[in-house]
């Protein structure tokens, strides 16, 4: 293995769902009259990079500076415990990191600065750059493109099967996590960091 890639959501973050756990609330705290559905369609088309943030927030009727809108918003997310170690050992171990996520492109960076990701993972593929959001076969090609990667040296880490499945598909080697203990997708998950990291173990000792 020469290279783990992870998903940001329910992987790196805790939050596995953020446009229904912190978008449509915040947005709403800050004046949106929309819908779910509405909030979920623009903020998808700023995932593919239709709308920039500062878009975004006007499509959803949010009153304010954007930047302070953004530095607002982005406070609301965390990092797994024990991921930022588990990412540390890995580096360590020589291993090239990467994240694979759908994601607002100027969110994704100021999030993984504020945490210290940025620090730990070197190739970051995210949806509003590529114009595509996964399962898309694009997502995967673009973080292999840009990190001079073939598919059978990397793991790709998700929480969503269909997303394990389509990189698997490519041959990349997988893992699927459920760290929120949600019980679905596959009765192997890795349920806790530890069992990610043994699963990981795998693989550069298999």
């Amino acid at each position: 293995m020469e290279a783990a890639a992870f998903d940001a959501m329910g992987v790196l973050y805790e939050v596995q769902d953020d446009m229904r756990a912190l978008l449509i609330p915040f947005a709403r705290a800050h004046g949106s009259t929309l819908s779910d559905r509405d909030i979920g369609n623009a903020y998808r088309c700023a995932m593919i990079g239709e709308l920039t943030a500062r878009e975004l927030w006007s499509a959803l009727g949010v009153a304010g500076d954007a930047p302070d809108l953004d530095r607002e918003y982005l406070s609301g997310y965390r990092v797994v415990p024990g991921i930022p170690a588990l990412l540390d050992e890995l580096r360590d171990q020589g291993l090239e990191l990467g994240c694979i996520s759908n994601d607002v492109a100027a969110w994704s960076l100021a999030r993984s600065v504020a945490h210290g990701l940025d620090r730990r993972i070197r190739h970051w593929t995210i949806s509003s750059e590529v114009g595509a959001r996964k399962p898309d076969e694009r997502m995967y090609r673009a973080f292999l493109t840009s990190a001079g990667l073939t598919p059978e040296g990397v793991v790709f880490v998700d929480d969503r099967a269909v997303n394990v499945d389509a990189a698997a598909a490519l041959g990349f080697r997988t893992i699927l996590v459920d760290f929120a203990a949600l019980g679905q997708d596959h009765p192997r998950a890795a349920r806790t960091v530890e069992d990610l990291r043994h699963a990981l173990r795998a693989f550069t000792t298999g």
